[in-house]
């Protein structure tokens, strides 16, 4: 399970370089368990119950963009001028990433249109993690008749085949009152493995 968790503070840890490791990684222990943690009373209830919500919304708007192919929707999370030519170019890697697995080089997954189009019972699930103030959200995109809540938090389920295969993964942080990201579906990212 460490081995696990580890796996994960480094994957998360690449994306976010700009804060401290010792954040990210109580950060990320945080979020494997967040769905598990009853939630709190009072208003900080109320609060992650705000974020978690917008973050969904977030999910939902990304869905409905992916499947329309909708680029220009895609690009107000990604202001990255490399992704936005990669995505506008369809043999760029991006546009391949998100829409056309049969253009990736030795594809071991599909890409997110694959994914999120063919799901039977399509599911997003929202985990928020607040620490030292900060807000971190993972958005976590899957078939519910392929993929259990269980199953799709457990750190051994991350790198098999049935999960590089039928699930995404997108992470945030809330600053000034709006999530941010550095990429679209954790573009380049890699998915934490056990060694």
């Amino acid at each position: 399970m460490k081995a696990g968790k580890n796996a994960w503070t480094t994957w998360f840890c690449r994306r976010h370089a700009v804060l401290s490791a010792a954040v990210i990684a109580c950060c990320c222990s945080m979020m494997l368990g967040c769905k598990k943690a009853s939630e709190p009373a009072g208003p900080a209830a109320k609060m992650e119950d705000t974020a978690t919500r917008e973050l969904r919304t977030i999910g939902e708007r990304a869905v409905a963009a992916v499947k329309a192919k909708d680029i220009n929707t895609l690009l107000e999370y990604d202001h990255d001028p490399g992704d936005e030519a990669s995505l506008k170019n369809k043999s760029g890697d991006l546009y391949c990433y998100l829409f056309d697995s049969s253009c990736i080089q030795g594809a071991k997954t599909r890409a997110i249109y694959e994914i999120l189009s063919t799901s039977r019972q399509p599911g997003i699930d929202a985990s928020v993690a607040n620490l030292g103030g900060k807000q971190y959200g993972l958005l976590m995109f899957y078939d519910k008749s392929q993929t259990s809540d269980k199953e799709l938090y457990s750190p051994d389920f991350l790198c098999s085949d049935k999960a590089l295969k039928g699930t995404a993964s997108w992470h945030f942080i809330l600053a000034n009152g709006k999530w941010s990201t550095s990429t679209l579906f954790d573009y380049k990212t890699e998915r934490p493995c056990k060694q």
